[in-house]
């Protein structure tokens, strides 16, 4: 399912990078399962099946920009046959930094798209970022949550870290200037970070609070929340 105001898929686009990455992420449950990495694709298998998938020239999912980028996060993964990479470490070193650069991008800082392509009047620089750590904190709360709430409570508590100075200073200096450019677009709904703070979510030994408030919460982004 695609998020609502995105913009049209074409049918031909969809089937391929589906039968694409059903491929994928069965050579990554292989990799893991076999704690070999040497499963996961590289740039020469990645075009080949690009091409058994039905990709054709023109098609935003099957660049070449798209399938080098691909092939190099692999070859990360695969590069690692001999150590270890815990979920924190690839969150903090590998996806957190660039999700930030991709966050930033639809504050005004992208080349191709600068705002969200939207088709519908929803906000053109909406964080989906935030709106991810929002979901995690209620699912998590809900005691239900998916392995993408897993990666992004993971996120918050990186980006507590970035926020206090205890963190790469290149990546927290990405962190303030997304926040600044997000308030930049949203002058009369500024928030002073992205993400929902570490402390606000359950303990990890539980899934909800020992003594849950009698009447509904309502989870906030000031300042209030550092008290």
């Amino acid at each position: 399912m695609i998020p609502a105001g995105h913009l049209v898929v074409d049918d031909d686009l969809a089937r391929a990078q589906f039968w694409f990455w059903s491929y994928n992420i069965w050579d990554i449950a292989r990799s893991v399962m076999t704690g070999d990495p040497t499963h996961l694709p590289d740039r020469i298998e990645l075009e080949c099946r690009a091409r058994a998938a039905g990709a054709r020239p023109g098609m935003s999912s099957f660049t070449e920009t798209e399938l080098t980028g691909l092939a190099a996060a692999f070859e990360i993964y695969r590069a690692y046959r001999r150590q270890s990479l815990t979920p924190q470490d690839v969150v903090n070193t590998l996806f957190l930094p660039q999700l930030l650069q991709v966050e930033l991008g639809f504050q005004g800082h992208g080349e191709r798209y600068p705002a969200r392509p939207r088709r519908d009047d929803g906000d053109k620089h909406e964080c989906r970022m935030l709106g991810h750590c929002l979901a995690a904190h209620r699912h998590f709360s809900d005691s239900r949550p998916s392995t993408t709430d897993q990666i992004y409570r993971m996120a918050c508590h990186r980006l507590d870290g970035l926020q206090h100075g205890h963190a790469d200073q290149l990546i927290a200096a990405k962190y303030r200037q997304l926040v600044a450019a997000y308030n930049l677009r949203h002058p009369t709904a500024t928030v002073p970070r992205l993400h929902v703070p570490g402390r606000a979510f359950p303990p990890s030994n539980r899934l909800v609070p020992a003594d849950p408030p009698s009447g509904p919460t309502t989870l906030t982004l000031d300042d209030k929340d550092e008290q």
